[in-house]
């Protein structure tokens, strides 16, 4: 019977039946996994199995193909520990419904692992994510998701004239940065590149509407590379609580 241990993520818990859990889960090995836990109601595995929390996580099946069953320890409730920080809480919910949706099942990611650990971790350092500094961190974690699923964008030099320096815009064509003097009569319609994404400083432009900024990149070519490609309908929705952690930010 094939069977393996290893670490992972938590994304998703939906009761099925009676007694059943269904658990989407990304390991760190074996990518996103879908597995069956027995006899859910239980204190222990309810907050267990909460979305972003860190498990060790034991899976077993009778065939290779089939779904399987999952064994989960606790390691780390990060939920927990962010649980009355209502933003901090919507992005991690955020983070989990993005990698559900457009993560393959059983492809190795370690590189979205460890970035996705690395965040989450963020999340409950409470002295290094003051004045909302966090949600940069937010921004580059799905620069990185597009880059894994195959939509790099390339921000270190202009697309143009090639300098590295005086970078203003991201092409929402080809997803390079450009810089003022590259971009022409094309500047209206270019994404402004913030300053935390590598871009020359805006004067004045506040902290929230740096993340905005970085935002409409991410969102767009989630919508416009992304879905349209793996979307026959051209439906371009993003997930719910992406949506929501957006709109959280503009209110800001």
């Amino acid at each position: 019977m094939p069977e393996w241990n290893d670490v992972g993520i938590i994304l998703s818990a939906k009761k099925y039946g009676e007694k059943g859990l269904i658990v989407n889960i990304l390991t760190k090995s074996y990518g996103r996994h879908i597995g069956w836990v027995h006899n859910y109601k239980t204190k222990n595995t309810l907050s267990t199995v909460q979305a972003g929390n860190l498990v060790k996580v034991f899976w077993k099946s009778r065939l290779i193909e089939q779904m399987g069953y999952f064994k989960i320890e606790l390691i780390s409730s990060i939920s927990g520990k962010i649980f009355d920080e209502k933003l901090k809480l919507q992005a991690l919910i955020s983070l989990c419904s993005l990698l559900e949706n457009f993560l393959p099942e059983r492809q190795n990611y370690t590189q979205i692992f460890e970035a996705t650990k690395a965040f989450t971790n963020l999340l409950v350092i409470n002295e290094q994510t003051e004045n909302n500094q966090w949600i940069k961190g937010y921004v580059k974690w799905e620069i990185g998701l597009l880059s894994a699923i195959g939509f790099s964008l390339d921000l270190k030099k202009c697309a143009v004239t090639g300098q590295t320096n005086n970078l203003y815009y991201v092409s929402p064509k080809t997803g390079k940065a450009v810089s003022r003097e590259g971009a022409g009569k094309f500047a209206p319609k270019l994404f402004k590149l913030p300053m935390f994404l590598g871009g020359t400083e805006i004067i004045g432009l506040s902290l929230n509407e740096e993340i905005i900024l970085g935002l409409n990149i991410t969102t767009y070519f989630f919508k416009n590379k992304l879905l349209l490609s793996i979307n026959d309908n051209n439906i371009i929705n993003l997930p719910n609580p992406r949506d929501r952690l957006e709109n959280m930010i503009k209110k800001l």
